[in-house]
């Protein structure tokens, strides 16, 4: 949310990405770590093996200390959650911007925006088949739709929001490339 704001990416939303990671380099932070033995480098997983990267041109040759720490876990953090993802994110921002320019949503909080576009977590079922309307000669009392709405019966409340929230990611993935 915060890079379709356009505000800056912090240590505290990696725990929301890569809780085990931002767990590693708050130890990090309040640690001695000057016996260490890390660089300003990091490993990362691409096609199934493990590359080394660095965080700053010749990083391999920078130790990591007491006194660069907080450096290093600031490019780590802007390494997962802006840089290598970089491209898809600018995909991203362009598509949503186009649906929904910067000035409609720059009063939002990352949270509302979530909010806003994710929807309350809970799904109520009855209410979403009392207003749903059909298209493509689909009626209620379709076989298909009766079925639908049975396995639908049966979800936990997880799944169905889980179930809700990829069906209106792909939705918002159509009306993007319209």
């Amino acid at each position: 949310m915060k890079h379709i704001l356009g505000k800056d990416i912090t240590f505290n939303d990696l725990g929301d990405t890569d809780p085990n990671l931002a767990k590693n380099l708050q130890w990090m932070l309040e640690n001695d770590i000057d016996d260490i033995g890390l660089d300003f480098t990091y490993e990362t997983e691409v096609l199934g093996q493990i590359i080394t990267k660095e965080l700053v041109p010749d990083g391999k040759n920078i130790p990591l200390n007491n006194s660069n720490k907080k450096e290093y876990v600031r490019r780590v953090c802007e390494m997962k959650m802006t840089l290598e993802a970089q491209e898809q994110i600018q995909a991203f921002v362009k598509g949503f911007r186009t649906a929904l320019p910067l000035a409609f949503v720059s009063h939002f909080s990352t949270s509302e925006l979530e909010l806003l576009i994710s929807g309350i977590q809970q799904v109520d079922l009855s209410l979403l088949r009392k207003y749903c309307e059909y298209e493509g000669g689909y009626r209620k009392d379709t076989p298909v739709i009766i079925w639908t709405w049975e396995i639908l019966e049966e979800f936990s409340p997880e799944e169905l929001s889980q179930f809700f929230y990829f069906l209106t990611g792909i939705a918002l993935n159509l009306i993007l490339q319209l």
